[in-house]
């Protein structure tokens, strides 16, 4: 990541805080850095079906945001606790390993003496237990990748405003929430921690520190019209009931599982058991749009040989990640 730059954006509404990072995905030309803090927000993957996301009840009564993101991967609850990076890469030949951008949050945490590791899909552990997960977007060659890191984070709100499908974890006694995830504040406060970190506005200081000394990196800031861009494209798609809810499903049947690639599921309308709509949700990383697959079910029949004829015919690595036709068709019909 050479000439990476650094902008600046101290806004809290996670609806103007996706827009913004759209807009210099859509314009950087240089690798950018973009560190930021939402208000108490559900952020909603990009295939994933909201209200299977949230619990609706707890949300409106506590003013939680509801915002999708223009990548995949599962829901995550965001507040003041908790810091948002992002890099944009403008000319990437592919998607790039999630290692090259969790690599350097791993280095500055161990640089302060936490024992921070990358792990499975997605995610950085420390001690076992999750405190970031991040996802990737790549479109005609530009790359973004972001994440999250738990610093101070409400844990109960996490555990309260998430719905968890049964199934995900697999050992005999499902885990709570708030016992897979952790945040990184008591480790600053244990003894071998090179310094003490009192909020995350404090911790986002830190690790902007680490990446100047790192990348030699430098800063820029927006010009007005391109700030009023980015209002634009809050109002018009960040802050709209379609773009948030939108993916819900009419369905007559529904099926999904858990599969390498993650939660994946069909909601199939059909007539005369010849499928006429189906909507693909899930946390599922997609490289291509997932609109060409749910479009080459049209028409075929709601039958094993039909489904799964048009699966085999798919480059489901492209728009699922790991799983075979095979698998999906196994539960899907």
């Amino acid at each position: 990541m050479k000439n990476l730059i650094y902008i600046e954006n101290n806004a809290t509404d996670p609806h103007y805080n996706l827009a913004f990072e759209e807009y210099v995905f859509r314009h950087a030309e240089t690798p950018v850095l973009l560190l930021w803090q939402n208000e108490p927000s559900v952020i909603i993957g990009k295939y994933q079906n909201t209200s299977e996301e949230i619990n609706q009840d707890f949300i409106r009564k506590q003013g939680i945001h509801v915002v999708r993101r223009n990548t995949g991967g599962g829901a995550v609850y965001h507040d003041l606790g908790n810091l948002n990076y992002s890099f944009v890469i403008p000319d990437a030949e592919t998607k790039v390993d999630f290692g090259t951008f969790t690599t350097p949050v791993v280095k500055a945490l161990r640089s302060q003496g936490i024992p921070a590791e990358q792990t499975g899909r997605n995610d950085i552990l420390v001690d076992g237990r999750k405190f970031s997960g991040n996802a990737q977007q790549f479109s005609d060659r530009r790359l973004l990748h972001h994440g999250t890191i738990m610093f101070d984070v409400d844990t109960e709100n996490v555990a309260k405003a998430l719905k968890v499908k049964p199934g995900k974890f697999r050992s005999k006694a499902v885990k709570s929430v708030r016992s897979r995830v952790t945040n990184l504040k008591p480790y600053f406060d244990q003894q071998g921690a090179r310094a003490q970190i009192r909020d995350a506005a404090e911790f986002k200081a830190l690790l902007l520190e680490w990446f100047r000394r790192e990348y030699d990196m430098r800063e820029v800031e927006l010009a007005a019209e391109q700030l009023a861009e980015i209002q634009k494209l809050r109002e018009e798609k960040y802050d709209t009931y379609d773009w948030n809810y939108g993916r819900s499903p009419k369905a007559d049947v529904t099926r999904g599982g858990f599969f390498r690639c993650g939660y994946v599921e069909f909601g199939f309308r059909l007539k005369a058991n010849k499928v006429q709509e189906v909507k693909i949700t899930g946390d599922f990383f997609a490289a291509r749009d997932i609109t060409e697959l749910e479009e080459r079910f049209h028409g075929c029949e709601y039958t094993p040989e039909g489904i799964l004829s048009v699966l085999s015919e798919a480059d489901l690595v492209s728009y699922l990640g790991d799983v075979t036709a095979g698998e999906l068709a196994d539960v899907i019909v």
